[in-house]
């Protein structure tokens, strides 16, 4: 295969974790984090474990009497593992026996996620509000029928569709507000270089602009996003937070959006459905 190789094949491993091959890097996914590994870096793969159910990746650069990195993927299914790892032979480089190798984990890149989704508490957390949410809106809803308050019943339709709405909106709009402006304040600027995948060169609206750059403690990471199309751009990122970055010219744009999402959309439809809960109350209650 090409340094750029693709397999559609997916190896899905224990907790969630799965392994993909996508433009020349094999991708390791968890809940917490996406570990991507250029083939270039890898020394070799092999089956391991009972029934040859894990996949191990070894990289290279090892050297004298130092164990190399290795990281490793439980299936459940050995033929799985054993497609998959032949794609992924087929996909490492032609090496000399006595061709000098770079330490892989140097080219290694981890993109750290806050919390994994569908997480146990918090996923318990959001289902309790939801299931809450919607036990008050249906008694309510029934109160103000049996009571044939019909004017306030109508109100009380159309606050979970305004309040939801506003709801969504502010965390989206809080979100890209925050960020850019911890960017401004405390961003730390560094050079990226772009590196693409053909589909978005090609013009292809879902895909993302990619730039590598190696951030203050010289740990290479990456940002993905819809702008871009330089290939250098200068990279702001939170140091406190590297995951979190955006170009330089566009962090301003990013908290400008944001406030203008809260103040414009956001805030009004919370007004709407608050607005219309009290007036539905109100006919409720004869005020």
């Amino acid at each position: 295969m090409t340094p750029k190789a693709s397999s559609p094949l997916v190896l899905h491993g224990r907790f969630g974790r799965r392994a993909r091959l996508r433009n020349g890097e094999l991708l390791l996914d968890s809940r917490r984090e996406l570990r991507r590994i250029p083939v270039a870096a890898i020394e070799r793969v092999e089956a391991r474990g009972r029934g040859g159910r894990r996949l191990a990746v070894v990289l290279t650069g090892a050297g004298a009497g130092e164990a190399a990195v290795t990281y490793l993927l439980d299936s459940r299914s050995r033929f799985a593992v054993e497609r998959f790892l032949a794609v992924l032979d087929e996909a490492l480089p032609e090496r000399d026996a006595d061709e000098p190798r770079t330490p892989g984990s140097r080219q290694v890149t981890v993109e750290r996620r806050g919390r994994p989704e569908g997480s146990g508490l918090s996923r318990l957390r959001e289902v309790r509000a939801g299931t809450m949410a919607a036990v008050v809106f249906c008694l309510v809803l029934a109160a103000l029928l049996i009571t044939e308050t019909w004017e306030g019943a109508l109100y009380w339709v159309f606050v979970p569709l305004l309040a939801g709405a506003g709801v969504s909106l502010t965390a989206l709009g809080w979100t890209s507000a925050r960020q850019g402006w911890v960017l401004l304040m405390r961003g730390i600027t560094v050079d990226g270089q772009r590196e693409n995948s053909g589909s978005l060169d090609a013009g292809d609206p879902d895909a993302l602009y990619v730039y590598r750059f190696i951030d203050a403690d010289g740990v290479p990471r990456c940002y993905r996003g819809s702008n871009g199309g330089r290939d250098e751009e200068e990279i702001t990122y939170d140091p406190r937070d590297p995951a979190v970055c955006q170009l330089r010219r566009r962090t301003t744009a990013q908290l400008l959006a944001g406030t203008a999402l809260l103040l414009v959309l956001a805030l009004p439809l919370l007004a709407a459905g608050t607005a219309l809960g009290l007036l539905a109350g109100a006919e409720l209650f004869g005020l």
